[in-house]
Protein backbone atom coordinates (compact mmCIF):
# COMPACT_ATOMS: atom_id res chain seq x y z
CA UNK A 1 0.00 0.00 0.00
CA UNK A 2 1.87 3.29 -1.35
CA UNK A 3 0.88 6.81 0.85
CA UNK A 4 2.44 10.11 -0.44
CA UNK A 5 3.14 12.44 2.50
CA UNK A 6 2.81 16.43 2.17
CA UNK A 7 6.15 18.21 1.47
CA UNK A 8 5.01 20.74 4.03
CA UNK A 9 7.24 23.72 6.02
CA UNK A 10 7.73 21.61 8.28
CA UNK A 11 9.96 18.88 6.16
CA UNK A 12 11.59 21.92 4.49
CA UNK A 13 12.52 23.29 7.91
CA UNK A 14 14.16 19.79 8.94
CA UNK A 15 15.81 19.59 5.88
CA UNK A 16 17.58 22.57 6.72
CA UNK A 17 18.66 20.91 10.14
CA UNK A 18 19.77 17.77 8.58
CA UNK A 19 21.90 18.63 5.94
CA UNK A 20 23.53 14.95 5.19
CA UNK A 21 19.72 13.67 4.50
CA UNK A 22 19.05 16.61 2.43
CA UNK A 23 21.75 16.07 0.44
CA UNK A 24 20.84 12.38 -0.60
CA UNK A 25 17.01 13.17 -0.98
CA UNK A 26 16.60 16.85 -2.07
CA UNK A 27 17.19 15.65 -6.02
CA UNK A 28 14.33 13.09 -5.23
CA UNK A 29 11.58 15.30 -4.03
CA UNK A 30 9.26 17.68 -6.09
CA UNK A 31 9.39 21.42 -4.93
CA UNK A 32 5.79 20.91 -3.63
CA UNK A 33 3.34 18.75 -3.40
CA UNK A 34 3.49 15.14 -1.96
CA UNK A 35 6.41 12.37 -1.90
CA UNK A 36 6.08 8.60 -1.42
CA UNK A 37 9.62 8.35 0.56
CA UNK A 38 9.41 7.25 4.38
CA UNK A 39 12.17 9.84 5.21
CA UNK A 40 9.71 12.57 4.61
CA UNK A 41 6.67 11.52 6.84
CA UNK A 42 9.84 11.31 9.69
CA UNK A 43 10.98 15.04 8.42
CA UNK A 44 7.19 16.03 8.56
CA UNK A 45 7.34 15.10 11.97
CA UNK A 46 10.01 16.55 13.61
CA UNK A 47 8.11 18.18 16.55
CA UNK A 48 8.67 14.82 18.30
CA UNK A 49 11.15 14.11 20.22
CA UNK A 50 11.86 10.66 19.30
CA UNK A 51 11.46 11.96 15.73
CA UNK A 52 13.60 14.67 16.00
CA UNK A 53 16.64 12.31 17.83
CA UNK A 54 16.03 9.61 15.22
CA UNK A 55 16.62 12.10 12.21
CA UNK A 56 19.92 13.39 14.30
CA UNK A 57 21.19 9.68 14.39
CA UNK A 58 20.86 9.38 10.99
CA UNK A 59 22.10 12.40 9.81
CA UNK A 60 25.00 12.01 11.75
CA UNK A 61 26.28 8.33 10.63
CA UNK A 62 25.44 8.64 7.48
CA UNK A 63 28.83 9.08 6.03
CA UNK A 64 30.02 6.03 7.08
CA UNK A 65 26.76 3.65 6.51
CA UNK A 66 27.68 3.37 2.77
CA UNK A 67 24.56 1.16 1.03
CA UNK A 68 22.85 0.53 4.27
CA UNK A 69 22.16 4.45 4.70
CA UNK A 70 20.81 4.89 0.92
CA UNK A 71 18.43 2.24 1.86
CA UNK A 72 17.00 3.91 4.77
CA UNK A 73 16.75 7.29 2.55
CA UNK A 74 14.57 5.42 -0.66
CA UNK A 75 12.04 3.49 1.44
CA UNK A 76 8.53 3.89 0.41
CA UNK A 77 6.72 1.63 3.44
CA UNK A 78 7.08 2.07 6.72
CA UNK A 79 7.71 -1.81 7.57
CA UNK A 80 10.32 -1.49 5.34
CA UNK A 81 11.79 1.44 6.80
CA UNK A 82 11.84 -0.26 9.74
CA UNK A 83 13.72 -2.89 8.64
CA UNK A 84 16.71 -0.71 6.83
CA UNK A 85 17.12 1.23 10.38
CA UNK A 86 17.57 -2.11 11.76
CA UNK A 87 20.33 -3.04 9.72
CA UNK A 88 21.27 0.81 10.52
CA UNK A 89 21.27 0.63 14.09
CA UNK A 90 23.38 -2.15 14.19
CA UNK A 91 26.14 -1.28 11.41
CA UNK A 92 26.59 1.79 14.32
CA UNK A 93 26.46 -0.35 17.23
CA UNK A 94 29.59 -2.49 15.68
CA UNK A 95 31.27 0.71 14.58
CA UNK A 96 31.49 2.12 17.99
CA UNK A 97 32.50 -1.39 19.38
CA UNK A 98 36.32 -1.17 20.98
CA UNK A 99 36.57 -4.58 19.91
CA UNK A 100 34.87 -4.03 16.41
CA UNK A 101 38.61 -3.35 14.31
CA UNK A 102 36.35 -3.13 11.17
CA UNK A 103 32.33 -2.92 10.58
CA UNK A 104 31.09 -1.78 7.04
CA UNK A 105 27.97 -2.28 4.92
CA UNK A 106 28.33 -5.00 1.98
CA UNK A 107 28.38 -2.97 -1.04
CA UNK A 108 26.46 -3.90 -4.42
CA UNK A 109 23.76 -6.50 -2.79
CA UNK A 110 21.25 -5.19 -5.41
CA UNK A 111 23.14 -7.77 -7.36
CA UNK A 112 22.76 -10.71 -5.62
CA UNK A 113 21.04 -11.65 -2.14
CA UNK A 114 23.96 -11.29 -0.21
CA UNK A 115 24.72 -10.31 3.64
CA UNK A 116 24.38 -7.04 4.87
CA UNK A 117 27.72 -5.96 7.42
CA UNK A 118 31.23 -7.65 7.20
CA UNK A 119 32.85 -7.52 10.48
CA UNK A 120 36.16 -8.27 11.81
CA UNK A 121 35.92 -8.70 15.68
CA UNK A 122 39.59 -9.75 16.81
CA UNK A 123 40.72 -12.81 15.11
CA UNK A 124 37.25 -13.95 13.33
CA UNK A 125 35.49 -12.28 9.83
CA UNK A 126 32.35 -12.09 10.61
CA UNK A 127 29.32 -12.11 7.66
CA UNK A 128 25.91 -10.94 9.43
CA UNK A 129 22.39 -10.64 8.08
CA UNK A 130 19.97 -8.96 9.94
CA UNK A 131 15.95 -10.23 9.80
CA UNK A 132 13.58 -7.72 10.70
CA UNK A 133 10.17 -10.02 10.37
CA UNK A 134 7.59 -7.64 9.46
CA UNK A 135 5.05 -8.90 11.36
CA UNK A 136 4.30 -11.33 14.62
CA UNK A 137 0.19 -10.45 14.14
CA UNK A 138 -1.61 -8.88 11.08
CA UNK A 139 -3.21 -7.29 13.53
CA UNK A 140 0.34 -5.13 13.88
CA UNK A 141 -0.24 -3.91 10.01
CA UNK A 142 -3.46 -2.87 10.81
CA UNK A 143 -2.83 -0.91 13.65
CA UNK A 144 0.10 0.88 12.29
CA UNK A 145 -1.07 1.91 8.62
CA UNK A 146 -4.87 2.46 9.39
CA UNK A 147 -4.42 5.52 11.30
CA UNK A 148 -1.77 6.12 8.41
CA UNK A 149 -4.71 5.91 5.74
CA UNK A 150 -6.89 8.61 7.08
CA UNK A 151 -4.35 11.21 8.41
CA UNK A 152 -2.74 11.69 4.92
CA UNK A 153 -5.38 10.86 2.58
CA UNK A 154 -4.81 13.57 -0.95
CA UNK A 155 -7.92 15.94 -0.42
CA UNK A 156 -7.61 19.23 0.04
CA UNK A 157 -9.70 18.92 3.80
CA UNK A 158 -9.01 19.44 7.26
CA UNK A 159 -10.62 16.66 9.38
CA UNK A 160 -11.27 15.30 12.50
CA UNK A 161 -11.88 11.56 12.42
CA UNK A 162 -12.82 9.12 15.19
CA UNK A 163 -12.01 5.28 14.16
CA UNK A 164 -13.06 2.47 15.92
CA UNK A 165 -12.12 -1.37 15.00
CA UNK A 166 -15.51 -3.46 16.94
CA UNK A 167 -16.87 -6.33 16.91
CA UNK A 168 -20.16 -6.89 14.96
CA UNK A 169 -21.28 -8.61 17.91
CA UNK A 170 -22.06 -5.88 20.49
CA UNK A 171 -22.63 -8.39 23.12
CA UNK A 172 -19.40 -10.28 22.82
CA UNK A 173 -17.28 -9.78 25.92
CA UNK A 174 -14.86 -6.83 26.07
CA UNK A 175 -11.65 -9.11 27.48
CA UNK A 176 -9.70 -10.79 25.34
CA UNK A 177 -12.61 -10.90 22.45
CA UNK A 178 -10.14 -12.21 19.56
CA UNK A 179 -6.65 -13.60 19.08
CA UNK A 180 -4.61 -10.95 17.00
CA UNK A 181 -3.06 -13.89 14.63
CA UNK A 182 -6.63 -14.38 13.40
CA UNK A 183 -6.58 -10.91 11.41
CA UNK A 184 -4.15 -12.79 8.95
CA UNK A 185 -1.03 -12.18 6.99
CA UNK A 186 0.59 -9.24 5.26
CA UNK A 187 -0.99 -10.58 1.90
CA UNK A 188 -4.36 -10.32 3.22
CA UNK A 189 -4.20 -7.51 5.22
CA UNK A 190 -2.78 -5.10 2.46
CA UNK A 191 -5.35 -5.88 0.27
CA UNK A 192 -8.05 -4.93 2.76
CA UNK A 193 -5.47 -1.35 3.51
CA UNK A 194 -5.99 -0.97 -0.22
CA UNK A 195 -9.79 -0.93 -0.25
CA UNK A 196 -9.94 1.09 2.65
CA UNK A 197 -8.01 4.02 1.46
CA UNK A 198 -10.30 3.80 -2.08
CA UNK A 199 -13.16 4.33 -0.21
CA UNK A 200 -11.65 6.53 2.75
CA UNK A 201 -10.78 9.15 0.35
CA UNK A 202 -14.12 9.17 -1.55
CA UNK A 203 -16.13 9.00 1.91
CA UNK A 204 -13.83 11.91 3.58
CA UNK A 205 -15.26 13.89 0.14
CA UNK A 206 -19.03 13.80 0.38
CA UNK A 207 -19.32 13.25 4.28
CA UNK A 208 -20.51 16.09 6.33
CA UNK A 209 -19.83 16.39 10.19
CA UNK A 210 -21.17 14.13 12.45
CA UNK A 211 -21.63 11.14 9.43
CA UNK A 212 -20.15 8.04 10.19
CA UNK A 213 -18.75 5.12 7.56
CA UNK A 214 -19.04 1.42 8.21
CA UNK A 215 -16.62 -0.39 6.60
CA UNK A 216 -16.12 -4.55 6.49
CA UNK A 217 -13.14 -5.56 8.75
CA UNK A 218 -10.18 -7.54 8.08
CA UNK A 219 -11.67 -10.43 9.42
CA UNK A 220 -15.46 -11.28 8.85
CA UNK A 221 -15.96 -10.78 12.98
CA UNK A 222 -14.71 -6.69 12.81
CA UNK A 223 -15.84 -3.76 11.15
CA UNK A 224 -14.48 -0.53 10.92
CA UNK A 225 -16.75 2.42 12.39
CA UNK A 226 -15.44 5.90 11.26
CA UNK A 227 -17.38 9.14 12.37
CA UNK A 228 -16.53 12.49 10.91
CA UNK A 229 -16.18 15.25 13.83
CA UNK A 230 -15.43 17.89 11.54
CA UNK A 231 -14.26 19.17 8.63
CA UNK A 232 -12.70 22.33 7.39
CA UNK A 233 -10.97 23.99 4.24
CA UNK A 234 -7.38 23.80 5.75
CA UNK A 235 -5.84 20.64 4.93
CA UNK A 236 -3.03 20.77 7.83
CA UNK A 237 -5.34 20.27 10.10
CA UNK A 238 -6.05 17.00 11.25
CA UNK A 239 -6.74 15.23 14.23
CA UNK A 240 -7.16 11.23 14.16
CA UNK A 241 -8.14 9.09 16.97
CA UNK A 242 -8.42 5.45 17.00
CA UNK A 243 -9.69 2.54 19.24
CA UNK A 244 -9.59 -1.34 18.65
CA UNK A 245 -10.78 -3.95 20.72
CA UNK A 246 -9.25 -5.89 23.18
CA UNK A 247 -6.79 -8.55 21.85
CA UNK A 248 -4.34 -10.88 23.13
CA UNK A 249 -1.49 -10.08 20.85
CA UNK A 250 1.66 -9.82 23.26
CA UNK A 251 4.68 -11.55 21.45
CA UNK A 252 6.14 -12.94 24.76
CA UNK A 253 3.30 -14.90 25.11
CA UNK A 254 3.83 -16.27 21.57
CA UNK A 255 7.17 -17.99 22.83
CA UNK A 256 5.96 -18.54 26.47
CA UNK A 257 2.82 -20.77 25.52
CA UNK A 258 2.79 -24.02 23.39
CA UNK A 259 5.49 -25.99 22.25
CA UNK A 260 8.49 -25.17 20.07
CA UNK A 261 7.17 -27.62 17.30
CA UNK A 262 4.49 -25.06 17.52
CA UNK A 263 6.63 -22.03 16.86
CA UNK A 264 8.55 -23.21 14.64
CA UNK A 265 4.62 -24.33 12.24
CA UNK A 266 3.21 -20.69 12.85
CA UNK A 267 3.63 -17.97 10.43
CA UNK A 268 6.80 -16.05 12.87
CA UNK A 269 8.50 -19.37 11.89
CA UNK A 270 7.95 -20.25 8.49
CA UNK A 271 9.07 -16.41 7.75
CA UNK A 272 11.93 -17.07 9.32
CA UNK A 273 12.46 -21.06 7.60
CA UNK A 274 12.32 -19.00 4.26
CA UNK A 275 15.05 -16.42 5.68
CA UNK A 276 17.62 -19.34 6.53
CA UNK A 277 17.20 -21.14 3.73
CA UNK A 278 18.36 -17.93 1.40
CA UNK A 279 21.49 -18.48 3.02
CA UNK A 280 22.51 -14.72 1.99
CA UNK A 281 26.26 -14.95 4.42
CA UNK A 282 27.35 -17.84 1.67
CA UNK A 283 27.65 -21.26 2.40
CA UNK A 284 29.68 -22.44 5.67
CA UNK A 285 33.43 -22.02 5.65
CA UNK A 286 36.62 -21.98 8.11
CA UNK A 287 37.18 -18.40 6.74
CA UNK A 288 34.23 -16.80 8.15
CA UNK A 289 31.18 -16.72 10.74
CA UNK A 290 27.52 -16.60 9.61
CA UNK A 291 25.57 -14.92 11.70
CA UNK A 292 21.83 -14.17 11.90
CA UNK A 293 20.79 -11.32 13.44
CA UNK A 294 16.91 -11.63 13.89
CA UNK A 295 15.65 -8.38 15.47
CA UNK A 296 12.49 -8.31 17.37
CA UNK A 297 11.80 -3.97 17.58
CA UNK A 298 8.35 -4.74 16.19
CA UNK A 299 7.21 -7.51 18.60
CA UNK A 300 3.86 -5.92 20.21
CA UNK A 301 5.10 -6.64 23.90
CA UNK A 302 5.05 -4.94 27.09
CA UNK A 303 8.04 -6.86 27.96
CA UNK A 304 10.50 -5.32 24.59
CA UNK A 305 13.31 -7.40 27.13
CA UNK A 306 11.97 -10.50 26.65
CA UNK A 307 14.70 -12.22 24.85
CA UNK A 308 16.85 -12.27 27.07
CA UNK A 309 14.61 -14.12 29.73
CA UNK A 310 16.00 -17.69 30.12
CA UNK A 311 12.73 -19.61 29.26
CA UNK A 312 12.47 -17.64 26.09
CA UNK A 313 16.33 -18.29 25.16
CA UNK A 314 15.43 -21.88 25.40
CA UNK A 315 12.12 -21.93 23.31
CA UNK A 316 14.31 -19.81 21.00
CA UNK A 317 17.51 -21.79 20.84
CA UNK A 318 14.90 -25.26 20.71
CA UNK A 319 12.98 -23.06 17.66
CA UNK A 320 15.65 -22.22 15.79
CA UNK A 321 17.20 -26.42 15.89
CA UNK A 322 14.04 -27.30 14.35
CA UNK A 323 14.15 -24.82 12.07
CA UNK A 324 17.96 -25.89 10.88
CA UNK A 325 17.04 -29.55 10.16
CA UNK A 326 13.95 -28.65 8.09
CA UNK A 327 16.15 -26.13 6.25
CA UNK A 328 18.69 -29.11 5.36
CA UNK A 329 22.26 -29.67 4.96
CA UNK A 330 24.39 -27.28 4.61
CA UNK A 331 24.33 -25.55 7.64
CA UNK A 332 22.48 -22.00 6.48
CA UNK A 333 24.24 -19.96 9.48
CA UNK A 334 26.74 -20.81 11.98
CA UNK A 335 24.93 -18.72 14.83
CA UNK A 336 21.91 -16.72 15.49
CA UNK A 337 21.32 -14.03 17.77
CA UNK A 338 17.81 -12.66 19.16
CA UNK A 339 18.38 -8.70 19.30
CA UNK A 340 16.04 -5.76 19.89
CA UNK A 341 17.47 -3.01 17.10
CA UNK A 342 17.04 0.62 18.22
CA UNK A 343 19.42 3.33 18.54
CA UNK A 344 20.48 2.10 21.85
CA UNK A 345 20.78 -2.12 20.99
CA UNK A 346 19.97 -5.12 22.99
CA UNK A 347 20.83 -8.54 22.60
CA UNK A 348 19.38 -11.91 23.72
CA UNK A 349 21.93 -15.10 24.19
CA UNK A 350 23.56 -16.16 20.83
CA UNK A 351 22.32 -19.60 19.78
CA UNK A 352 24.94 -21.57 18.05
CA UNK A 353 23.69 -23.89 15.52
CA UNK A 354 27.59 -25.18 14.37
CA UNK A 355 28.09 -26.72 17.64
CA UNK A 356 31.39 -27.03 16.77
CA UNK A 357 32.36 -23.37 16.72
CA UNK A 358 30.56 -22.79 20.02
CA UNK A 359 34.06 -21.34 21.67
CA UNK A 360 35.09 -19.10 18.48
CA UNK A 361 31.41 -17.67 18.23
CA UNK A 362 31.03 -16.63 21.50
CA UNK A 363 34.16 -15.12 21.74
CA UNK A 364 33.35 -12.74 18.33
CA UNK A 365 29.85 -11.88 20.22
CA UNK A 366 32.03 -10.64 23.09
CA UNK A 367 34.77 -8.68 21.27
CA UNK A 368 32.12 -6.89 18.89
CA UNK A 369 29.67 -6.61 21.99
CA UNK A 370 26.89 -8.29 20.65
CA UNK A 371 26.65 -9.98 24.80
CA UNK A 372 24.89 -6.64 25.69
CA UNK A 373 21.36 -7.62 27.27
CA UNK A 374 18.39 -5.47 26.39
CA UNK A 375 17.49 -2.86 29.69
CA UNK A 376 14.44 -4.19 31.29
CA UNK A 377 11.59 -1.66 31.55
CA UNK A 378 11.46 -0.06 34.83
CA UNK A 379 8.72 -0.83 37.40
CA UNK A 380 6.10 1.84 36.20
CA UNK A 381 4.45 4.64 38.62
CA UNK A 382 1.59 2.86 40.18
CA UNK A 383 -0.42 5.91 40.38
CA UNK A 384 -0.10 6.44 37.02
CA UNK A 385 -1.11 3.34 35.96
CA UNK A 386 -4.04 3.08 37.62
CA UNK A 387 -5.06 7.09 36.07
CA UNK A 388 -4.25 5.45 32.63
CA UNK A 389 -6.17 3.04 33.02
CA UNK A 390 -9.38 4.60 34.36
CA UNK A 391 -9.25 7.11 30.86
CA UNK A 392 -9.02 3.91 28.95
CA UNK A 393 -12.04 2.34 30.84
CA UNK A 394 -13.85 6.00 30.58
CA UNK A 395 -13.04 6.02 27.15
CA UNK A 396 -14.65 2.75 26.17
CA UNK A 397 -17.59 3.71 28.90
CA UNK A 398 -16.55 0.75 31.16
CA UNK A 399 -16.45 0.48 34.58
CA UNK A 400 -13.10 1.89 35.67
CA UNK A 401 -11.11 -0.99 38.08
CA UNK A 402 -10.92 -0.28 41.59
CA UNK A 403 -7.33 0.26 43.12
CA UNK A 404 -7.76 -3.41 44.92
CA UNK A 405 -9.32 -4.87 41.72
CA UNK A 406 -5.60 -4.38 40.25
CA UNK A 407 -3.64 -5.51 43.01
CA UNK A 408 -5.12 -8.41 43.18
CA UNK A 409 -5.10 -9.06 39.42
CA UNK A 410 -2.79 -12.03 39.11
CA UNK A 411 -1.42 -10.26 35.68
CA UNK A 412 -0.78 -7.16 37.25
CA UNK A 413 1.20 -9.11 39.73
CA UNK A 414 3.50 -11.24 37.36
CA UNK A 415 4.12 -8.11 35.66
CA UNK A 416 5.17 -6.43 38.80
CA UNK A 417 7.73 -9.39 40.16
CA UNK A 418 9.01 -10.13 36.30
CA UNK A 419 10.27 -6.63 36.70
CA UNK A 420 11.59 -6.43 39.78
CA UNK A 421 13.17 -9.75 39.17
CA UNK A 422 14.72 -8.31 36.12
CA UNK A 423 16.40 -5.35 38.48
CA UNK A 424 17.55 -7.41 41.09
Amino acid sequence: MAIRYPITNEVQNALERFPRIAEQIRGKLPESGRSNLEIVRLLGNAHYEHIEALLAFIDDRLPASGSIGKRVLKQTDSLQLHQALSEFDLLAHLQDAAGAVNAQAVSDRSRTKRHDIDLTAGSSHVRVEVYCPADFFGCQLVERHLPMIFKYLEVDLGFEVALRLEHKNENIASRNPFFAYEIGNETDVHQWLDRLNNKAKQWIMEAKAGDHLQFPGPIESLQLSATLEYKCENADCRLLSFLSPGKSSDTRLFFEMGTPEGTARSQWGRKLLDKLQKRQCGAPSPDYLRLLVVDFSLADTGWPEFICWPKITKRLSETFDLLTVEAESPLPYDAVLPAQLNLECGFGRIVPLDKRRTQEIESAIRTASLDRPCKPQPAGDQKKMMEEMRRYAASRQQPAPTDRCVKDDPDFQDLIESISALQA
